[in-house]
């Protein structure tokens, strides 16, 4: 069977307390569907602008459908049109089953307390880590995934040391990562799906902008 595309948001939660580092319990988060249109499912079940979205809660969006979902304030993540995503807050996560989704970041030092990657994506032992803090995300097929840093860091390795690369970008720089034949391929790719004014609009549903001036990195 071949490895499946995990696309997942990973920010790693750690406290020292006292003089002994130990994992930190996650705080009682939950984010809020602020726009909708469409067929979208919350846990399975109909949603509606308001409804909170809970730890651990699976969001499905039908062909016509699309929510966003904003979390801490300034967060944001946009899930586009037959998607699904599972949100884990008490794990830092969210992970793209199916579809496309984008995301500002903005505010998750409640969530993050190193500066470890916040985003990876994961292909066997090939992690693509990103410490930006806007991007867009679609799984094209089962083996290929289209990444795009809109404005932020990302670092890409393998499990192995033999690949290991790191981006850097204040204006879309987008790759494609597939598997074929158990092998990775990385590939430069253009910017496909999105637009500047998507990701304005989406910042600006939390009251933030984009600035397309300077490569951002918040915690």
């Amino acid at each position: 069977m071949k490895p499946k595309l995990l696309l997942i948001l990973i920010p790693f939660l750690l406290l020292l307390s006292c003089t002994k580092q130990t994992e930190k319990s996650a705080p009682d988060i939950k984010g809020e569907i602020v726009n909708m249109e469409g067929d979208v499912t919350l846990a399975g079940k109909s949603t509606k602008i308001g409804d909170p979205v809970s730890d651990e809660s699976v969001i499905q969006t039908g062909a016509d459908g699309y929510c966003e979902i904003q979390f801490l304030d300034s967060n944001i993540i946009r899930v586009f049109e037959d998607s699904i995503i599972r949100i884990s807050f008490s794990n830092s996560t969210v992970s793209l089953d199916r579809g496309a989704a984008a995301a500002v970041l903005r505010n998750l030092s409640s969530l993050i307390q190193t500066m470890d990657d916040v985003f990876t994506i994961k292909s066997g032992t090939v992690v693509a880590g990103i410490r930006g803090t806007s991007f867009y995300v679609k799984r094209e097929d089962a083996d290929t995934s289209y990444f795009c840093l809109c404005n932020g860091k990302i670092h890409l390795s393998d499990g192995n040391d033999q690949f290991s690369k790191d981006l850097e970008s204040t204006h879309h720089l987008a790759v494609r990562i597939s598997e074929k034949n158990r092998q990775l391929e990385v590939s430069n790719a253009p910017m496909l799906y999105h637009s500047d004014k998507d990701m304005e609009d989406l910042a600006g549903v939390i009251g933030q902008k984009m600035d397309w001036n300077a490569v951002e990195s918040y915690h």
